[in-house]
């Protein structure tokens, strides 16, 4: 039985979310309650006994995301009882999840896999890779004169800063984008921004790592990295951009990470930026 998930769920769906992804209770919660919205996770329930209610078994996010005029799903935060893996709930629940969308009138389902198993699981359901990322490595000059701003965008504005270099960007709504930054945040990121763009960096070890770079061109982005050298004292960079970005052209390794499932007719993607801050 498919039926959406209420506050009498929640305790379950930590347990399920902390089992298969670890971290802790109140990370779990940041995610169900605050990334995904209860309103938008469903639980794939076993029959219960007589007069008793449904014991989920498993369950899967569907956060709503706009792409232009386009509306579709992020699916997300899939997880089973740990009792009952292996047992295929995980590829039915994924698939009734796209027959009841289409219906509803949906255009298409993204999802963002974390290992090879989940990507190959996600292709045998029609999805496909399309939005790739590159993964660049740089030493960062000394440039005292860089010029910057630093955690100095709120949420909103960090938003329509993004549309303005990626009109066609899968926009996720608000109030998830509140609860991913407040989490980048608790882990030490830090938003430096001027006129000409802005990056998302946190540091590890000894190099800084921009979960997201934008930029009017090359320059611009340099003088972002270079203000982050002069703020942290930290001279290399390692840079996760979409492969679809114009900054750096042709540098960096190519590595897989969004996939999409066109539940109407398709529509091209190749403009289309779609990173999770996760």
């Amino acid at each position: 039985m498919l039926c959406k998930a209420t506050e009498a769920d929640l305790e379950q769906m930590v347990a399920f979310r902390r089992k298969t992804y670890g971290g802790t209770r109140q990370d779990a919660l940041d995610w169900l309650c605050g990334i995904v919205g209860l309103d938008n996770i469903l639980i794939l329930a076993r029959d219960p006994a007589p007069g008793a209610k449904p014991i989920p078994a498993a369950m899967i996010g569907a956060v709503p995301v706009e792409c232009g005029h386009h509306h579709g799903v992020w699916l997300c935060c899939m997880a089973t009882d740990p009792s009952l893996q292996g047992r295929g709930l995980m590829p039915k629940l994924l698939a009734t999840c796209l027959r009841a969308f289409s219906a509803k009138g949906c255009d298409f389902a993204v999802a963002a896999p974390q290992s090879t198993r989940a990507a190959k699981a996600f292709s045998q359901l029609n999805f496909q890779g399309r939005f790739p990322l590159r993964i660049i490595r740089k030493p960062i000059e000394h440039n005292l004169w860089a010029r910057a701003e630093f955690d100095n965008l709120t949420v909103r504005k960090l938003i329509d800063t993004r549309m303005r270099y990626q009109p066609a960007c899968i926009a996720l709504p608000e109030s998830s984008m509140n609860t991913m930054i407040t989490r980048l945040y608790r882990r030490g990121m830090t938003i430096v921004s001027n006129q000409r763009g802005y990056g998302l960096y946190c540091q590890e070890k000894d190099e800084l790592l921009f979960m997201e770079l934008q930029a009017d061109n090359d320059h611009s982005a340099d003088i972002l990295l270079q203000a982050a050298r002069e703020h942290t004292g930290l001279t290399k960079a390692r840079l996760l951009l979409a492969e679809n970005q114009f900054l750096y052209l042709g540098e960096g390794k190519r590595c897989g990470y969004g996939m999409i499932c066109y539940l109407g007719q398709s529509f091209p993607v190749t403009d289309v930026y779609f990173r999770l801050l996760l």
